[in-house]
This record gives structure tokens, C-alpha cells and sequence, in this order.
């Protein structure tokens, strides 16, 4: 009889060939506070084979919000859009290192009318999007009748790069659990909604449970300790709590679909609900080959008005 140690390895080298990330990988979107450390959902399994991996991820959300409450009063209509090369390098079976470069771009984009009629067919708000000018860059945010913030010039730029080492310290056939450290530097430019202009620092737990043969399901807590950035810097808090929830359903051969339920606390000291607490309900199917995998998901506000309206995100992965 083999030993438990060999099983496990022999089944998670059959693993190899299938998928590594149960998750999504879904940022809130948000252009006021895209340029902060909210870390994805970050693997939990170890890489069986120590193989590299180079993933390229491509993100656009749009947003048409215009909230007023006491002395704050925040607009925010425009499109987002993030591409992300990520490269992880796995050292061993315990330690991987990854860097996270983002290109980031927003302006008035071209989606407004295909979301109008995306939420139409789905009995699903549009708020005042058709009161509004269509494909209109305008950021804006006042406070006590002064303006603290305003762009209505499309930008674009190089984001805000991240650095994570990931430790896998629990692994075997039915759970696995990483702990994933990140820092994030001010390469982006604030004032242009590239980044944030502040250093943060973050911890992921992140963890799966396989279930039975076609279900995975994965968590993850994150506190992200975040730096003095701008532009809305006198507002800004300086610890923030995020947290992921989903499952990945198996249906077929080398075909699966994941869908999560995101959150994180509010990044400002703020009655709008654009600034505070947001979640996001994300899914989406993917196609895993031996060294090659591809996801495409849209995410949705389901708590209305604290984050963008709509989001798609198409990942593709490769392994060598």
C-alpha cells in the first residue's frame, strides 16, 4: 500500500492538468478606490508540478452614479478599463512568489448603452443612466461645497504594481490553505485614477475544500493596511477589511463554472454609499487544458450603488 504522503502527490500532480484558482479574479472596479490593495482571491492549493505560471487579465467595469448626502456630493460616470499581467514563480511546494503589473485607463468609454440595455433584459436597474449623457467621463467629489476632486480628461498609465509571497501550509486531498502577504507600491498616478499614490500592505487566508468530485467551494479573509494616498487623502481610512466567498462546479470535461459573492469595508469616512462598503456577486465558466486555462465572468452590484454597475473580466492562463 502506498504511503499518504505518495497518494497525495499522485493526486495532486492529476490535479496539474486541471485548474490550480477555483476563484474569479474580480477587483471592485471602482474608480475612486481601484488604485487600493484589495487582493483577488488568490490561490489556497499548492502548484503540484512547481510550475511557473503567466496570467493575463482583462477587466472593464462602468459606473453612472451622482449621490448627495449632507455636506458630501459625489459623481462618478465613467468606464474603467484594467489589463494585469501577473507572473508567479513557485520556489517550492510551500513558497511562491507573484508580481501583479496593471495598465489602467478611464474615460467616458463606449458600453453605456449596451449595460441600458443588458439591465433591461434582465429586469435590472438602470438608475439615471438615461437622464445622462451617454460615454461622459465626469469624476467629481465635494465636501462642505468645495471641490476636493474633479477629472473629466480621459487617462491612462501604468497602475499601481503588487508584490505577494504566498505560503502554503496546509494541503491535502479534500482542503488546502495559503497565506498570502502583498505589498503594493505607488507606480500609478493618483491624480489620473491610475493608482492611489500610497504604499499598502496586505494578508490573504485564503482556503478550498474540495467536496465531492465536481464541487470545490473557497474562502478568503484579507486585511489590507493602507498608506496615505490620494485624492480624496483627508477622507481616506487606513485599515480595511475585504473577504470572498464561491464554489466551482465541474459539469463537464475540462469545463467548470465559479461563481463567488465578494465584499470589503469602506475605504473613506463617508455617508455616500460610493465610498463605503461595497459587494459584488460574480460568474462566470472557464476552460482548463494541461497548461492553459481561460475564464469569463461579469460581476453585479447587489448591494445597488456601492460599486460599478456592471463588470467583465476574460482571464487567461498558462503554465510552463
Amino acid at each position: 500500500m502506498f504511503p499518504r504522503k505518495t497518494l497525495i502527490a499522485l493526486w495532486l500532480l492529476g490535479q496539474s492538468a486541471i485548474s490550480i484558482a477555483e476563484s474569479l479574479p474580480v477587483n471592485d472596479l471602482n474608480p475612486f478606490l481601484s488604485g487600493y490593495d484589495l487582493p483577488t482571491v488568490m490561490p489556497a492549493s499548492l502548484n503540484p508540478a512547481r510550475l511557473d505560471i503567466m496570467e493575463i487579465n482583462y477587466s472593464v467595469s462602468n459606473i453612472s452614479l451622482d449621490q448627495q448626502t449632507g455636506i458630501e456630493h459625489a459623481i462618478a460616470d465613467a468606464e474603467l478599463h484594467r489589463w494585469q499581467m501577473n507572473y508567479t514563480h513557485s520556489i517550492n511546494q510551500y513558497w511562491s512568489l507573484r508580481m501583479e503589473l496593471p495598465y489602467q485607463s478611464i474615460s467616458g468609454g463606449s458600453l453605456d448603452s449596451f449595460i441600458e440595455h443588458f439591465h433591461r433584459s434582465f429586469n435590472l436597474p438602470n438608475g439615471n443612466r438615461q437622464s445622462w449623457p451617454r460615454d461622459r467621463l465626469l469624476m467629481d467629489y465635494s465636501r462642505n461645497a468645495s471641490n476636493v476632486f474633479h477629472l473629466d480628461d480621459a487617462q491612462s498609465g501604468l497602475g499601481d504594481v503588487a508584490l505577494r509571497v504566498g505560503w502554503n501550509f496546509d494541503a491535502s486531498i479534500a482542503h488546502s490553505t495559503s497565506l498570502w502577504f502583498g505589498l503594493k507600491l505607488p507606480t500609478g498616478n493618483a491624480a489620473h485614477l491610475t493608482g492611489s499614490g500610497s504604499v499598502d500592505a496586505s494578508v490573504a487566508l485564503s482556503a478550498e475544500q474540495t467536496t465531492s468530485e465536481n464541487w470545490i467551494v473557497f474562502e478568503q479573509a484579507s486585511l489590507s493596511l493602507l498608506g496615505h494616498g490620494s485624492p480624496l487623502s483627508d477622507e481616506q481610512k487606513h485599515i480595511v477589511w475585504s473577504g470572498a466567498a464561491g464554489a466551482d462546479w465541474k459539469f463537464i470535461t475540462k469545463m467548470e463554472v465559479i461563481a463567488q459573492l465578494q465584499l470589503h469595508t469602506a475605504i473613506f469616512d463617508s455617508q455616500l454609499k460610493i465610498l463605503g462598503t461595497a459587494t459584488q456577486f460574480s460568474i462566470g465558466p472557464r476552460y482548463h487544458g494541461l497548461k492553459w486555462q481561460a475564464s469569463l465572468s461579469i460581476a453585479e452590484d447587489i448591494v445597488p450603488d456601492t460599486a460599478p454597475d456592471v463588470q467583465f473580466q476574460f482571464d487567461l492562463l498558462h503554465r510552463f
